[in-house]
């Protein structure tokens, strides 16, 4: 069966999700997925406290996914290394994600997705998630882009989602104890995963 990935980056939820509603109108089995990236948690402009209303949103969007039919896919790692461990062990075919306006790192990284996916042959659809316009010659137009984005209506989360056969099931609900692989917070302290997610490293 054709899979299309659904890569949750900083929208974590399943109402007025674009990118969700994109993968939800193909064809084919939709995985989400989250990557725990630890170089982007080990960055000077993030900090525990960050991740840790990440996990709590995450463990809200798991609980949300399951009752859509399919379970939320937490993995660590590198994020080019876990879509192409998920490539070798599905037949991908589409990743969807929002468009992220994030860091100069967050840019490289997306970037190297793209390369990866062009080679993979794997289209990568991007979908605005806000008055951010990309690859404008100038400031012309912009405007009038952001307007029509804002005037859209909102989107109504799926009924359901056609899950991939043989994905693990009835452990997308994070605890509140923390065990997965440690992330190095700015400070030195270390925030780590919640205990009983389904995590895994691509290596």
């Amino acid at each position: 069966m054709d899979v299309t990935i659904l890569w949750f980056k900083r929208d974590l939820r399943v109402a007025d999700h674009p990118a969700l509603a994109v993968a939800a109108a193909g064809e084919g089995a939709v995985l989400p997925l989250y990557i725990v990236e630890p170089d982007y948690w080990a960055l000077p402009d993030t900090s525990a406290r960050q991740w840790r209303f990440t996990a709590e949103s995450l463990r809200d969007l798991g609980e949300a996914l399951t009752g859509l039919g399919v379970p939320l896919q937490v993995a660590v790692g590198d994020a080019v290394q876990v879509l192409d461990a998920l490539a070798e062990r599905y037949r991908v075919v589409r990743l969807v994600s929002h468009e992220e306006t994030g860091n100069g790192w967050t840019y490289a990284r997306d970037k190297a997705v793209a390369a990866w996916a062009r080679g993979r042959g794997i289209l990568w659809q991007e979908c605005p998630q806000s008055g951010v316009v990309r690859r404008l010659k100038g400031r012309d137009g912009w405007s009038t882009a952001r307007d029509g984005f804002m005037r859209q209506p909102v989107i109504e989360a799926p009924k359901a989602l056609r899950g991939q056969p043989g994905l693990v099931r009835g452990r997308s609900r994070m605890p509140a104890i923390w065990v997965c692989p440690s992330i190095p917070a700015p400070d030195g302290r270390k925030a780590a995963g919640p205990r009983g997610w389904p995590c895994w490293t691509a290596s």
